[in-house]
């Protein structure tokens, strides 16, 4: 996680404000898909650029926005401070892109599998079932950690009124 828990002005240290958020992600993103079906489009690349620009503003981790911190082991050439993950932030990490893409990866065999020659009964299903995948792939590391992270006690900077009176 972030060491400044806020987006848009709402504090996201508490774990309810960010289990919100992933709702709200998520929920965004299935009207964004319930609007390209309404035109009649098949294409699902402005739901996965809708998801990609999701994950890089408000979920974080790939980019330098965002409540959690980029992935990246080292800092990019040219960038003015480097940003570390301790070993913990690394493993947890790991952990949850394990799992996550070994999900995802059956989530698109299936779709694969529906979209073959047994099933075309409804050629759209296997189809929505990759895509499916393919945003999952995108946002639910990210989704996870900012759900299962307990709440953030982060460190308010010493006020003068705390320090007592000055002589």
């Amino acid at each position: 996680m972030r060491d400044r828990m806020s987006l848009f002005g709402i504090n996201m240290a508490p774990r309810s404000n960010r289990r919100w958020l992933v709702v709200a992600t998520y929920l965004s993103l299935l009207g964004v898909w319930g609007i390209i079906e309404e035109q009649g489009s098949t294409n699902g690349i402005p739901l996965i650029l809708t998801a990609t620009i999701l994950n890089g503003l408000i979920l974080g981790g790939y980019g330098r926005r965002g409540l959690i911190k980029p992935f990246i082991t080292r800092a990019p050439f040219g960038s003015p401070a480097p940003s570390h993950n301790d070993e913990r932030d690394l493993q947890r990490r790991d952990r949850v892109h394990f799992n996550v893409y070994r999900f995802v990866v059956a989530l698109a065999l299936l779709g694969y599998a529906l979209g073959g020659r047994p099933f075309q009964q409804d050629p759209q299903l296997g189809r929505t079932v990759v895509l499916f995948a393919v945003i999952l792939g995108l946002t639910l590391p990210q989704s996870l950690l900012l759900w299962n992270e307990p709440d953030v006690e982060l460190e308010e900077p010493p006020t003068l009124h705390a320090a007592g009176p000055i002589r």
